[in-house]
């Protein structure tokens, strides 16, 4: 937070990236804490991502870096709203299921998180 703050980049555009990873990271979880299961409920990842993500924002609540300031969306903190988004972006990526190319797991969620923090930097 510090250094994209030093580099003036926009909290929102800060938080989709933090919203991707605290979803990348839920699903590494997930799938380490179930590997010897068949049977997988989506109920165990919900929770993972709201520990992830509470994890993550309460020590930026605590610190003040997330405030009640008129720096918001919604009515919503940038850094909120910027990592719903990027959770709900990053996990629309994953409905593609077929090889469309070598990589595409990796390109395709990077690319719409590169546009999208063009489209917020020019927007907001």
């Amino acid at each position: 937070m510090g250094l994209s703050r030093w580099l003036k980049v926009d909290d929102s555009i800060t938080g989709l990236w933090i919203g991707a990873l605290i979803l990348g990271l839920s699903l590494w979880t997930f799938n380490w804490l179930l590997r010897k299961r068949e049977k997988k409920p989506i109920i165990i990842l919900i929770i993972v991502l709201i520990a992830y993500w509470l994890l993550t924002f309460i020590p930026l609540y605590a610190t003040d870096v997330i405030n009640n300031s008129c720096k918001t969306i919604w009515g919503l903190n940038r850094l909120v709203f910027g990592s719903v988004l990027g959770i709900i972006l990053f996990s629309a990526t994953f409905l593609i299921k077929k090889g469309l190319f070598p990589y595409q797991r990796v390109v395709i969620p990077l690319s719409v998180l590169v546009i999208a923090s063009f489209i917020l930097s020019t927007c907001l």
